[in-house]
């Protein structure tokens, strides 16, 4: 596990100054609120931190070193679902431009992994950010995924309330 020593000082008037300790990014990383992990440019999950795996049912040792989509495959029990297609169009387009992508709210389903082949359906706000090396090539990409289903269903209830 790799700690760096932080350069700044934090609060003047009896705070710690950084000088006088180090940051565990690794460990700050993994506590990082809401659902993240680092992909290569083609989609293999680098790391992952807590709330990934809290959203995701899974473990670190059943994601870490698989493509996002073997990890997650798509639902084949519903052909219209989009989101796969539209994570895959992020991705190509955050490599090719260099820049970050935000999706409108994706639906993604999630197998159930107590039971295989039973889908989840779930919504998900997503942006894809391109880390890059120093000659500006994207080497990684920081897929943030938050679970908005529950918004999704109040918007439908009051759809359905109105109609």
């Amino acid at each position: 596990m790799e700690v760096l020593p932080g350069t700044a000082t934090c609060n003047q008037a009896g705070g710690v100054s950084m000088a006088e300790t180090t940051i565990d990014y690794r460990e700050v990383f993994r506590t990082l609120p809401g659902a993240v992990a680092l992909l290569t440019p083609d989609g293999v999950i680098l790391d992952v931190n807590d709330d990934f795996l809290e959203a995701s049912g899974r473990s670190r040792e059943q994601v870490l070193g698989r493509s996002l989509f073997d990890a997650f495959p798509e639902n084949p029990y519903d052909p219209s679902e989009l989101g796969p297609g539209q994570l895959r169009d992020s991705f190509e387009a955050v490599v090719a431009t260099g820049e970050r992508d935000v999706l409108m709210p994706v639906r993604y389903d999630v197998e159930d992994p107590g039971r295989p082949g039973d889908f989840e359906e779930r919504y998900w706000a997503v942006v894809n950010t391109p880390m890059h090396d120093q000659t500006g090539r994207c080497v990684m990409i920081t897929h943030k995924a938050d679970e908005v289903t529950h918004i999704v269903n109040q918007g439908r209830n009051m759809l359905a309330d109105q109609g």
